[in-house]
Formats: C-alpha cells, structure tokens, sequence
C-alpha cells in the first residue's frame, strides 16, 4: 500500500497537494499540466516534496534516493536504452527474469531495441520495471506514443498484465477511456489537486464536481433548481422541467445536473413512451450530424440549450434520423445526475 501523507510541492503555476491512499491498479487522469507526473516523480523520489511523505507498506521511503526506494517505473518514452539488447535492457532493471515468461518475450531477448514495434518496447519496458522485484509500479502515459489503431489492443493486454501484480500499481494518462480500461480506481487531478478518487465505475456514474464530469465525458451539463422532492427530485432547467431518481438533494437547492450522450434516447414516433422516459420528454431540431465508426453522434438544438445524444448506426437508421430534423428526446430518469450544488455567493 503506498500512502502520500500531507504531500506538498511548489511547482511553476501551482502547488502540488495530496494526502491519499492508493491500493490496487490507479489510473490517474487529468489535462496536461495538472500535476500527474510530478506526483509520479515525488513517489519515485525523482522529485523532493517541499513537505509531507512517502510511506511505501509501512515504510517511510521520503529520504531515500529512487534506486533505494523498490519502485518500478515504466516512463513516457519507455526509455530504453538503444545500445544495449533486449536481455541487457531487462537485466538493467533487476535479476527477476521470470517475467521474460509472463511477458512472453523470451523469443526478443538477442533483438536490438532499435528493432523492435512501439507494442514490444512496451513490453520490454513494462520487463525492466518489474525485474527489480518492485514495491510499487508506476507508469507514465505509457500509450502517449502509440497510434490510435494499436493502441486499443495495447491497452487491453497491459490491463491483463497488470491485474496479475500483487503491488500497487499507479498508472498515468489523460484518456479517461485507458483510465476506465486500466484503472480498479480513478483519481481526478486538477491544478495539483486530487478533486476525486474512486472507484471507477463510481467516478464514471457519479461525478462530483462539473470539471470530472465534462472530464470524463458528460457532454449534456446544465444548471438548475430542485423545485420537487418524492419518488423523484424535479429539477427547473432552461426547458422546463426534468427529473432524476437521485435523493441527496433538497427543495430549493440550485445545482449542476447532466446526463451522458449515450442515455439520451430519441423517441420513435408512434411509439408507446418507456415508463424511465416519462416527464423527461423535450423537442427539438438535429443541427449536426457526426458518424464515428458504428456510433451517430447527433447535436440537438432545444429552445435554449443544445443536446449531444449518440445513437448506434442500426437504431439511426431504423429511426430513419437522416431525413428528418424535427426530433424528440427523452433523458432516462435513472442517469440523470445531479453533480453539484452550486455556491451561492
């Protein structure tokens, strides 16, 4: 287990603040600049935190120098040396050799690295680190090289790889999708700050903070007010009214809703209304159209706001959406969510 206690560290346009706890495979995602390698860099003791420590299983490893600490660390680059083979690069790292074979990399032991894919560096990487024996895995934006056709695959093996580990393991990027592939929790950092950490299907259902939520892929966020509280809470928003099956809130409460593109549904005409739909029912006219491989992503312009909702291609067409403009949309109760109050100042 690796705790950060009372971390803090003056960086250029910000201070780096943190006092968690971290279990399991992390994926820590947030925009360029917010302080996530920094963080990886103060556990790794690459970087010295102004105050607070590091404490590694129990041991306070905050004075210790990186080659003393027992931490494997997969870089952006992989950094591998160029000179050296493969078994030389692995070797470096430590004398662990058994995850040649849990790497299945036995067969590239003699190759020059300069001979090898972007997926085989990784994974010769990904050896180096772990042949110390580590505590503790991190890895920086290890995908940030790899093309968009490999990197889905890639992905997938190394969250395999991974959840085979019995250490922590701390896993940079800012793909909210490789977070979700990769990360057992997700931690939002913004401005050196971690504004939310969880588990990961938690942190993608039930942001709590407008930032996580546009961050991870709420497109249709608005503002309101909780003017109703039964069964369901009634929020009064720009269109009127639209309820939630969330109960955390109370009458008069002025607050941060959204609903994610893929659970707005777009109503078939001449069909009977689903029963999560009801009240939820807003018109309005499509004023773009996207195709991204089997999804249709669809921009829908209400009186006053604007609607993003994706629609898979065999649902576009049976909804025959190319030819018409005038739409209805309906947001399922049960994904509606309320984000945040908002402060009255």
């Amino acid at each position: 287990m690796l705790e950060l206690r009372s971390i803090e560290k003056k960086l250029a346009n910000f201070k780096l603040c943190v006092d968690e706890l971290f279990q399991g495979i992390t994926a820590v995602i947030g925009p360029s600049g917010s302080g996530k390698s920094s963080l990886l860099n103060i556990i790794s003791g690459l970087l010295k935190p102004d105050r607070g420590s590091v404490i590694l299983n129990g041991r306070d490893i905050t004075p210790l120098p990186p080659e003393k600490r027992r931490i494997g660390y997969v870089f952006q680059d992989f950094a591998l040396f160029p000179h050296m083979s493969v078994r030389e690069n692995i070797e470096y790292g430590g004398k662990n050799l058994e995850v040649v074979d849990m790497l299945d990399i036995g067969h590239l032991l003699e190759r020059k690295v300069t001979e090898l894919s972007i997926g085989e560096k990784q994974r010769i990487a990904l050896a180096r680190a772990l042949a110390g024996d580590p505590d503790i895995l991190l890895l920086d934006e290890p995908m940030s090289s790899v093309d968009e056709f490999m990197r889905k695959r890639l992905t997938f093996e190394l969250s395999a790889i991974l959840r085979t580990l019995e250490i922590p393991v701390v896993y940079v990027t800012h793909s909210i999708r490789e977070a979700l592939i990769i990360g057992e929790e997700i931690a939002v950092i913004k401005d050196g700050r971690m504004i939310q950490k969880d588990r990961t299907e938690k942190v993608y259902e039930f942001p709590e903070s407008r930032f996580v939520a546009e961050f991870t892929g709420f497109e249709n966020v608005y503002n309101g007010r909780i003017v109703e509280k039964g069964k369901s809470l009634a929020i009064e928003w720009a269109e009127g009214i639209v309820y939630s099956e969330q109960s955390t809130f109370k009458i008069g409460d002025e607050v941060v809703f959204g609903i994610r593109p893929e659970h707005v549904m777009v109503i078939r005409e001449g069909k009977s209304l689903v029963k999560n739909l009801e009240g939820n029912v807003f018109s309005g006219r499509i004023i773009s159209r996207t195709k991204a491989g089997a999804i249709h992503e669809v921009l829908v312009k209400l009186e006053k706001e604007k609607v993003m909702v994706y629609i898979p291609d065999h649902a576009y067409h049976r909804l025959n959406l190319d030819e018409r403009v005038e739409v209805s949309i309906g947001f399922k109760r049960n994904k509606v969510r309320i984000i945040e109050r908002v402060s009255k100042s």
